[in-house]
């Protein structure tokens, strides 16, 4: 086997390789030619562990080596080739070039049966090997069976074909199947040719292949579609960078995605994209790929699906008018910085507790606080590769969603606003509002009090789940006896939030904050209103029988002017209806009162009462008007 020995350059440096370039000698004259990798794209560290083909397929597919001509104008090349182990590098002139590495690179892989009946791996960049040998069918089964590469597929292709894999150093082997596995899981995993850390320009920046999609962050039918052909292209390019670790001479794979289909894995953990190869075609421009071949089906693993019950899943296909913004950027991160409002920079994590604790926040009171908010709580990082591109993402409004038909998802509306302030809206699912996967807390049914709840009195999703039992009668829950319901418990609980934060009262005590100060527009009235439709919403009020969007959707609180009380607010809390069964938003026409609570917020500035904190609110009046009881 003949080996490689290449002289390596001292410099390592970003800045002190942006000054070196490559030398190369003319094929066609005998004077030199200067050519220069694009360090703005990729750097060294990462060609020298590529093969030559490699590094071929790479130029072919991203143009990372240029020249400037007799005028000193900067060009891409034409096209490249390998020929006798030596990458050649068309001019736009016609001229081929000559292009030698001034770093180390690494060896072809040729896959040989060993006399011991296994296949291995070894180097060699003499002996070539036939691309049909990598075309081999697979069931569907097998492919899901496995999900991805690793032991249980190298069991599958050992029981076909009657030989063991030495899989020693963590090879792939020639078979379209494992190469198309290794692609995606390597990407996912920033592993072996994929791996991040080395695939970055001088300015340690990674540019190559930096918008790919993880699968598992993507729908197939959205990877699929008119706007993500792009997609679909870097997937072939880097289809075509693995092949040619072996001595293939692949330049292109062809692929006809509108013959592709959709196939959902038989365990609903994520969709596969099966498609065909029709041709393969070689740095010549000549087709490789046999005829008899072309009907083989192969499959792209581990697509998100939000038809399950599982992780990110919505228990049906998504139903939005709107695509979804995590289709657009993977794995988004909504992230949360509560200002003066709530002591919270972080994420949606904050909202999430135990399930029984009433500060996991339930839908109505997230919606009712995120909506009252949007404007100054949110933002989305636009990621680097973006940034040439896209604006702002600016979150636009809040919804109730159907899915799970438990009221545990809202969805956010995102504003994706250019460069050139053209735009396009989007729909996020708070599941997908960080990379948890969070439900919202599920409706207390039972007419418990706070500390007797267990989960049993919840409702929320689980395989098998029952039909939607209804809510608790107003009239039931609407009292003035905290032995009978949670309801003055649970007025406390939130005006005793309010006492958290002196910055809320001047920094200073409420005690020493004068009530008259505030009005409906204060930002205090709205982030107590916003905690009494999280604790005392957390109970299902009002609703019927199979029917979780009615009863009571929100809580308005009004601020009533009282001259004659001196330490206290008196407000007015109206129970306000959905408008219909297929209502999804916040306010909606044809709401109606269900029912009006008077209450006075105690322990102002002037009031002379000691403090206590089960009578921070005190219940005037309840008018019930409807309800599942009225």
């Amino acid at each position: 086997m003949k080996k490689i020995r290449l002289w390596e350059l001292a410099i390592t440096t970003g800045s002190a390789l942006a000054a070196v370039p490559i030398l190369a000698t003319s094929c066609n004259k005998e004077d030199q030619q200067v050519v220069f990798l694009d360090i703005n794209k990729i750097s060294r560290v990462y060609l020298n562990r590529l093969s030559l083909r490699q590094i071929a397929s790479l130029e072919n597919s991203q143009k990372i080596f240029y020249y400037y001509d007799d005028k000193n104008q900067k060009n891409n090349f034409k096209a490249v080739k390998v020929e006798n182990n030596q990458i050649l590098l068309q001019r736009q002139n016609d001229e081929w070039v000559k292009y030698t590495p001034d770093y180390p690179y690494r060896h072809q892989w040729y896959q040989e049966l060993s006399k011991y009946n296994n296949y291995n791996i070894i180097d060699n960049n003499e002996i070539p090997t036939n691309i049909n040998d990598f075309l081999q069918a697979h069931s569907f089964d097998d492919v899901d069976s496995a999900g991805t590469v690793g032991s249980e597929w190298f069991s599958i292709l050992s029981a076909e074909n009657g030989h063991d894999y030495n899989r020693v150093g963590d090879p792939y082997f020639v078979d379209m199947q494992t190469v198309i596995f290794r692609v995606i899981d390597d990407y996912e995993k920033s592993y072996f040719t994929l791996k991040k850390s080395f695939m970055v320009n001088a300015k340690k920046q990674k540019t190559l292949f930096a918008n790919f999609f993880e699968t598992k962050y993507i729908q197939a039918a959205t990877w699929l579609d008119k706007d993500h052909s792009k997609q679909r292209q870097m997937f072939l390019d880097l289809l075509a960078l693995y092949l040619n670790k072996f001595n293939v001479n692949v330049k292109e794979v062809k692929v006809n995605w509108n013959k592709a289909k959709i196939i959902p894995s038989y365990s609903q953990a994520g969709d596969y994209i099966e498609f065909a190869i029709d041709d393969i075609i070689d740095f010549e421009g000549n087709s490789i790929m046999d005829d008899n071949k072309k009907d083989i089906k192969y499959y792209i693993n581990g697509f998100r699906t939000y038809n399950t019950d599982q992780k990110f899943g919505l228990g049906q296909p998504v139903k939005e008018d709107l695509p979804l913004f995590n289709d657009y950027i993977p794995n988004p991160l909504l992230k949360i910085d509560g200002k003066k409002y709530l002591n919270i920079i972080d994420n949606i994590n904050y909202f999430i507790k135990s399930a029984t604790s009433f500060d996991y926040w339930n839908a109505k009171g997230l919606i009712y606080l995120f909506e009252t908010f949007k404007d100054e709580f949110f933002s989305i990082d636009i990621p680097d590769y973006k940034k040439n591109e896209d604006k702002e993402y600016k979150i636009m409004g809040f919804e109730y969603t159907p899915y799970f038909n438990t009221n545990q998802l809202i969805k956010a509306y995102v504003k994706v606003i250019k460069k050139d302030n053209s735009f396009k809206d989007y729909v996020l699912i708070s599941s997908n509002f960080d990379d948890h996967g969070h439900r919202l807390k599920g409706q207390i049914i039972n007419n418990v009090l706070a500390n007797k709840v267990t989960p049993s009195d919840i409702y929320s999703y689980k395989a098998n789940l029952k039909e939607f039992p209804g809510g608790i009668p107003l009239k039931e829950f609407l009292v003035n006896d905290k032995t009978k319901s949670a309801f003055l418990d649970m007025l406390n609980l939130a005006a005793n939030k309010m006492d958290e934060l002196n910055s809320y009262w001047n920094n200073n005590t409420r005690q020493n904050f004068e009530s008259s100060m505030l009005n409906d527009k204060s930002y205090q009235i709205k982030l107590l209103a916003a905690y009494l439709n999280n604790y005392v919403l957390a109970y299902s009020l009002g609703a019927n029988k199979g029917q979780i969007r009615s009863g009571v959707k929100r809580i308005d609180v009004k601020v009533l002017n009282d001259d004659y009380q001196i330490g206290k607010l008196k407000l007015k809390l109206s129970f306000m209806s959905y408008a219909n069964e297929n209502d999804l938003k916040l306010y909606s026409e044809g709401e109606k009162e269900l029912a009006s609570v008077i209450i006075n917020w105690n322990n102002f500035k002037g009031d002379t009462s000691k403090i206590d904190l089960d009578k921070s609110i005190t219940i005037e009046e309840i008018n019930i008007k409807g309800g599942n009881d009225a």
